[in-house]
């Protein structure tokens, strides 16, 4: 049924827990695959030129340095999984993700934001289950 999974990451204990149930999804769904997503803040000019401008290779850093204990548990899961990195709109990013690696299913922790603050603001998991061309599976 779901061929690739896409697996939103942001090193918060909601992500964790998505990330458990993404893993176990694949792992039980013979011929399906992971591609988790982490979406960064814009790093620091100085990094990027220590970097000699790869701005993918500061992002990727970045990525596994947050999320290593998510990381850890996919893989310990058994799990093969690509990563991918972003930078920009979190929801923007996750949603142009999805497109790219063809997910049939998107996997994203729950922010828990207060009522209030969800309708004012929104949340990134809201934003994505409205937009996204596929289903999305928010864990709280």
């Amino acid at each position: 049924m779901f061929h690739t999974v896409l697996l939103a990451i942001d090193g918060s204990e909601n992500s964790r827990r998505a990330a458990a149930t993404a893993a176990g999804l694949v792992h039980d769904l013979a011929g399906s695959s992971l591609a988790a997503v982490y979406v960064a803040a814009t790093p620091a000019q100085s990094r990027i030129v220590r970097a000699n401008f790869d701005v993918h290779a500061v992002l990727e850093e970045d990525a596994r340095s947050i999320a290593a204990p998510i990381l850890d548990l996919i893989e310990k899961a058994g799990v093969p999984y690509t990563l991918e990195v972003g930078m920009g709109d979190p929801a923007a990013e996750i949603l142009a993700t999805a497109g790219r690696v063809g997910a049939d299913l998107i996997v994203i922790g729950s922010r828990g934001l207060g009522a209030l603050t969800g309708v004012v603001l929104g949340s990134v998991s809201q934003k994505v289950a409205q937009a996204a061309a596929c289903p999305v599976m928010i864990v709280k």
